[in-house]
């Protein structure tokens, strides 16, 4: 044919008036990297038909996707190309974090994707690197966001800008600018797996109408977020015997509660499917500008996903989380849950979260289910001896009730109170931080245990394999039992050893945010508790420092008084070392 007549034809073709995934359906073939690979068909993922039909609102200028991986984001973004080359061509670039990621992505999707595309690849004119021209006159450019030259380059009337968060410094403020000589007419579509709270990519989805999925509860038809938090199974001695989940038990037992109502939807295909295909997302930022819109997805979302996969992860995640490594629990929050990452074991400003954990009792009123009270006393100095102190009381599988709590003045008041509230000798426990002789004499008395807190973020310990009975393995572990040496303290001669255990000061505390915030357990207050007792359970926050690396590191900061919390501190450990309640799984 003439190449001018095939220009004109071109360029004089009516547009399809059709949705761009109406459009795909017909055209699109998804490749062997994909878990569905043939025909693209919306019904596999139609959460991702609204994100599509954004391309036509021609009011829209910054399309930001926030969400999780592998729940077709980059399948997404491929099926928009197609469209573009076709139905609505215009200068192009397609920034991703580097080049060889570029690069790669070119070989392994997009040329595949563009050759089953008929009407797509019939319209190439030719490639240069990874520039591609059409018969339409469309430019195509894939780049790595670390070439600031080629972020610099001509302008583009569309920007696809792939896993944002990777890139370098002052890359997206660059590339940005490349759309202003189009205007109103440029578009600019954002799509990754999120990072940190307050970073690019959080404030894009913030500044949008933060669309997010909803759907329908089968039974009462209540709409609501798909949320992790509704996301259930039974912890027992089934799914967790000797405190280790199985997980093969646990899947049977995983379910999604409705938040109104408590119909519980199975773990199914054909049940994950009904979610993902009966819901819509709901504007939760209905006054932001029209022309910016936002939408956000988690794994819960794709009914090929699993929730026995996600609740494993998580669950993981966490496991490696009290033995102070978050890169795992970052990666879930991230790619998971589609969610940017804070640090969500920090104590708030208020009492707020704590009101959670009221229950309907009174101090001193235990529970039928209990099995063992604990108690710790806090050693001070500052304003004359005195003596903090906590009772709590345990049932299975994390469950505690705060019975008591208060100041003594001496020793001897100590062990008065603690037979008033029946703890047993060897489940009361005390801070040996200050005057640890008294301390250590104190305990030869009466049976209590010395305690204290360390500045270590965990102990190296060699246990039995639990695997291989002939084997011995070292393990970290929170907290590590030693001896101290008692004297007399006129003679100053050796009275002998107590056991003395020491634990790691900060995982400790991690752990029992994770019980205060609700994360695990059911660590209970009474409903009419002191606020002396809020108070000083507030008395730190958690704080993050970065590394030369970029790696993230979290401490405790005390902020006031924090008696009743290094109290609860030590019930955590004595829990732990008296199997009241099952320890962090160790990291070999």
């Amino acid at each position: 044919m003439n190449p001018f007549i095939n220009a004109a034809r071109i360029a004089w073709k009516p547009q399809d008036l059709r949705t761009p995934w109406e459009w795909c359906e017909d055209h699109v073939i998804v490749d062997k990297t994909s878990p569905l690979p043939g025909k693209w068909r919306s019904a596999n993922s139609p959460w991702v038909k609204e994100v599509m039909e954004i391309r036509l609102d021609r009011r829209v200028r910054i399309c930001c996707v926030k969400c999780s991986a592998q729940s077709s984001k980059t399948q997404t973004v491929l099926n928009l190309l197609m469209y573009d080359i076709v139905e609505d061509s215009g200068p192009t670039m397609y920034v991703m974090a580097n080049k060889e990621d570029a690069a790669d992505f070119v070989d392994d999707r997009f040329l595949p994707t563009l050759m089953n595309c008929k009407p797509a690849a019939e319209l190439l004119r030719g490639q240069k690197g990874l520039g591609f021209k059409f018969k339409n006159g469309m430019p195509l450019y894939f780049v790595g966001a670390g070439s600031m030259a080629k972020l610099q380059g001509k302008p583009m009337k569309r920007l696809m800008l792939d896993e944002v968060r990777n890139y370098p410094d002052g890359a997206l403020e660059t590339v940005l600018k490349r759309v202003r000589a189009f205007g109103d007419l440029s578009q600019i579509f954002m799509i990754s797996t999120p990072d940190k709270k307050g970073d690019t990519m959080d404030r894009s989805f913030l500044d949008g109408d933060q669309r997010t999925f909803h759907f329908p509860c089968p039974m009462c038809a209540h709409m609501q977020q798909l949320r992790m938090a509704q996301l259930k199974w039974d912890t027992n001695e089934e799914t967790k015997p000797e405190g280790r989940y199985n997980f093969d038990r646990l899947a049977l037992t995983i379910r999604y509660e409705c938040e109104q109502c408590g119909h519980q939807i199975k773990d199914t295909p054909a049940e994950r499917k009904m979610i993902c295909r009966a819901g819509r997302f709901i504007r939760m930022n209905p006054n932001a500008p029209v022309h910016h819109v936002s939408f956000t997805w988690n794994a819960l979302l794709p009914w090929w996903v699993s929730w026995r996969s996600i609740a494993e992860e998580f669950l993981n995640a966490r496991a490696a989380a009290r033995n102070q490594d978050l890169n795992s629990l970052k990666t879930f929050i991230n790619e998971t849950l589609g969610e940017s990452w804070e640090d969500s074991l920090g104590v708030i400003e208020d009492f707020g979260f704590l009101e959670a954990r009221k229950d309907a009792y009174d101090y001193g009123e235990g529970f039928a289910e209990a099995h063992r009270r604990l108690m710790a006393a806090d050693k001070q100095e500052k304003g004359g001896e005195h003596y903090w102190w906590v009772v709590r009381e345990f049932a299975a599988f994390g469950k505690s009730r705060l019975i008591a709590h208060g100041r003594a003045s001496t020793l001897a008041e100590l062990e008065e109170l603690r037979v008033k509230y029946q703890v047993a000798k060897g489940d009361a426990v005390i801070d040996s931080g200050y005057e640890a002789q008294q301390v250590y004499r104190f305990c030869i008395s009466t049976g209590w245990r010395a305690f204290k807190g360390d500045q270590v973020d965990f102990y190296l310990v060699q246990k039995q394999d639990p695997r291989n009975s002939e084997k011995v393995v070292t393990v970290r572990q929170m907290y590590r039992k030693t001896q101290a040496m008692v004297y007399n303290p006129d003679t100053k001669r050796r009275i002998g050893p107590i056991p003395l255990y020491t634990f790691a000061g900060a995982p400790t505390t991690d752990l029992l945010m994770e019980f205060m915030s609700g994360l695990v357990g059911e660590w209970t207050i009474p409903h009419g508790v002191d606020r002396e007792y809020l108070k000083q359970m507030t008395g730190e926050r958690r704080e993050q420092k970065e590394d030369g690396r970029g790696a993230i590191h979290y401490f405790w900061k005390r902020v006031g008084a924090n008696h009743y919390l290094d109290c609860e501190r030590m019930i955590m450990i004595a829990a732990i070392v008296s199997k009241t309640i099952a320890p962090p799984r160790p990291v070999v």
